[in-house]
């Protein structure tokens, strides 16, 4: 373990730079914050390297944590507390941060997988939202999930706590236009479930067989009207109180598990 004792350090000033949208995206590298968030990444072999304060983080997740680079056969730096405080912006932090590459996907090498699921996000604005459509994608067996242009950035530093290390293991396409979805339900043949309000039948209701979308909108205006005339068939949530919807990310996730439960159900 190598310690950084200047913030003139290239690394420090890289880091800095990495909470900036532009900057990520020329240099195609993200900042991972939290313990166990950058032990979840490593073994995924996208970490530049690992930089941790000593003066915070427990003896043992150090020990662990340097045992973990070591078998992916990434570098790990040391600094001080003062110089922490300048680069980390989670309130309450373990004490790790890890320069993590970016995974370029390109749309013409996706392959559908039959009676897959997947999650179309459509001007998503709020990181936690996206984070958290992200990390339980992760959990319900997302197989991938297309972003359009209007969402928020996914490698946000909100959008990737939120994620807990889901970012890394979920198949992301990003600023993907109507054409594209057109190509996607087309020539792969997938069937497009949108939530709406309007015009909707329970989402409980339809059997959701074969490679199957859904596709969740912004939280105040909901799916784009470009992405709505793609829909096969509109779906929502029924309300058993006094309240009109949900969070997006509640509603997402309530979605994803509804699809495949019933796609379960098919099965058997």
């Amino acid at each position: 373990m190598e310690d950084i004792i200047s913030r003139d350090n290239k690394k420090i000033k890289h880091i800095v730079q990495l909470y900036k949208r532009k900057y990520r995206t020329t240099h195609q590298e993200f900042v991972a914050e939290g313990y166990r968030t950058v032990m979840d990444i490593l073994p995924t072999g996208t970490v530049r390297y690992v930089i941790v304060n000593i003066e915070s983080i427990k003896q043992e997740q150090l020990n662990l944590l340097l045992s973990l680079c070591d078998t992916y056969d990434v570098q790990v730096f040391s600094i001080s507390d003062s110089l922490w405080k300048g680069i980390e912006t989670t309130v309450h932090g373990q004490g790790v941060i890890a320069v993590v590459c970016q995974k370029v996907r390109r749309l013409e090498d996706f392959r559908v997988k039959e009676n897959g699921l997947y999650v179309l996000i459509d001007g998503v604005q709020d990181p936690g939202n996206l984070g958290t459509l992200i990390r339980t994608a992760v959990g319900a067996g997302v197989e991938a999930m297309f972003l359009t242009s209007n969402t928020v950035d996914i490698y946000n530093e909100k959008t990737v706590r939120s994620t807990m290390s889901g970012l890394c293991k979920l198949p992301i396409y990003t600023n993907v236009t109507k054409n594209e979805v057109v190509r996607l339900i087309e020539e792969q043949g997938i069937t497009l479930y949108g939530t709406v309000l309007e015009e909707s039948v329970d989402y409980g209701q339809p059997t959701y067989e074969g490679s199957t979308m859904i596709a969740l909108g912004n939280e105040a205006n909901g799916i784009t009207e470009d992405i709505l005339q793609l829909v096969t068939q509109r779906i929502s949530i029924p309300m058993y109180g006094p309240m009109e919807s949900l969070n997006v990310a509640i509603a997402g996730a309530l979605c994803m598990y509804k699809v495949q439960e019933r796609k379960l159900c098919l099965s058997k």
